[in-house]
């Protein structure tokens, strides 16, 4: 089975230097954790792909802060090949509560970023690096006064 398309994942900032992942129940990376995000509908474009994937995976209304990147992964894992396009998103929560989707994530949890599980679903590890080296609010102390500022702030 070959899965291809394109696809937004989310990088949602809590405090203390933590993100959110999510474990994923779906092929293909059945049991690794990942970014919340998922494959696009036809003709949605991917900022609404992540919104709606990010309130479908982790029951939280997010608005997008930034783009980090856009990634090709391809590869096989798990018996399926995948073809990716996809686009990563610096998102903040704006609404909702906190609660998994069984049908494709067993479980969500917050991790420091120095302490991120290994190995991560596709290329989810790269896109946190992306996301540090470009923009971290924790490097720049203007943005660090409080929570809601953590989020806001052009480079």
């Amino acid at each position: 089975m070959k899965f291809q398309g394109r696809t937004a994942t989310a990088i949602i900032l809590f405090p203390e230097k933590r993100i959110l992942l999510i474990k994923r129940t779906t092929p293909p990376f059945v049991g690794f954790w990942a970014l919340p995000g998922g494959r696009s509908e036809p003709g949605e474009a991917a900022e609404q792909t992540v919104v709606r994937e990010t309130c479908e995976e982790t029951g939280l209304e997010v608005e997008i802060v930034r783009k980090v990147g856009e990634y090709h992964e391809v590869g096989k894992q798990g018996g399926c090949e995948y073809d990716y396009h996809a686009t990563c998103f610096l998102v903040k929560k704006v609404g909702g509560e906190l609660r998994e989707q069984k049908s494709e994530v067993s479980e969500i949890r917050l991790f420091n970023l120095d302490q991120l599980p290994e190995p991560l679903a596709f290329l989810h590890a790269q896109m946190i690096k992306d996301f540090v080296t470009q923009y971290s609010p924790w490097r720049n102390p203007l943005l660090n006064r409080n929570e809601g500022d953590q989020h806001r702030g052009d480079r």
